[in-house]
């Protein structure tokens, strides 16, 4: 990780992969997700104000740098 914003989109990243491929239509939906630990723990409102500060963007083609 190279910054705070590489850290948290990447979370970001991760909780999205499995909505972009297909798999589920919702974060939630995917049952082996971190999601669901950041939803108990931090709640849903710090997930859409991490969403919106770090949206995934082009993520991997250098926007990080």
């Amino acid at each position: 990780m190279r910054s705070e914003a590489h850290y948290f989109t990447t979370i970001n990243y991760i909780h999205n992969n499995p909505v972009k491929h297909g798999h589920v239509e919702k974060w939630g939906d995917w049952a082996y997700s971190s999601f669901h630990w950041y939803l108990e723990h931090m709640g849903r409102d710090w997930l859409v104000d991490l969403w919106r500060k770090y949206p995934v963007l082009n993520y991997g083609e250098k926007w990080d740098l």
